[in-house]
């Protein structure tokens, strides 16, 4: 009752050139009935000043809650009606007019709010380096003269570039002990963008040992 009687006190002040209005209503339907408008003036400014008398007569016999929320109604009528054109005013019409409102009154107590803005993140597949890339890190590698030192260019590398298989068996080549390149393997295969392909790395070694130890990088 008390957010009907908000709503229909604003409706008096916007309905402000109107000379006869009765209204008819069941909580959630308003009609109203308009009659006899008659002369010519500015609406906001008819606007402004009856929602001056609202606040004056009316506001201060609601409680201290439904007088919060019925003054920042009134300060957004108000921002509105600096949009309104200067010079719009509301023509002399001799006949009655019929206005239907309906209102959707929610009680915010009763009936929560779903959220439907579902926080979805939208995931970007990693790409592999580019062949140009790829080419420089190997000449790069091979421009170092010991394993540790070829082996640190990979890391550096691999902290900013993804690889796939094929990239990581060729890289492999470059190097000539095992234990090289099982070394390589556990350094680059969690930055692999294609690890479906990863059985044929399998066929880059020859010892069934070191097919044991990739295998098992494979499957952590």
């Amino acid at each position: 009752m008390k957010n009907f009687f908000l709503i229909t006190l604003l409706t008096f002040s916007v309905l402000v050139f109107c000379e006869e209005v009765s209204i008819k209503s069941n909580m959630r339907n308003m009609s109203v009935n308009v009659e006899s408008q008659t002369g010519k003036i500015n609406i906001a400014d008819e606007i402004a000043k009856r929602l001056d008398i609202l606040q004056e007569k009316y506001i201060s016999k609601l409680n201290k809650l439904d007088q919060k929320r019925t003054e920042k109604i009134i300060e957004d009528i108000y921002e509105l009606l600096v949009l309104f054109p200067e010079d719009i005013t509301t023509e002399q019409i001799n006949q009655t007019s019929d206005i239907n409102i309906t209102f959707e009154i929610k009680d915010q107590t009763t009936e929560p709010t779903t959220n439907t803005n579902l926080g979805v993140k939208e995931t970007i597949s990693p790409q592999a380096q580019s062949d140009s890339e790829f080419q420089a890190l190997i000449a790069n590698v091979k421009n170092e003269g010991f394993a540790d030192d070829k082996t640190s260019v990979v890391r550096i590398t691999a902290k900013s570039r993804y690889f796939n298989i094929s990239q990581l068996i060729s890289l492999l080549d470059v190097f000539s002990f095992s234990d090289d390149k099982i070394n390589i393997v556990t350094i680059v295969y969690p930055r692999i963008v294609d690890k479906v392909n990863a059985h044929n790395l399998l066929g880059a070694f020859t010892y069934s040992a070191d097919k044991a130890k990739i295998e098992q990088i494979i499957s952590q």
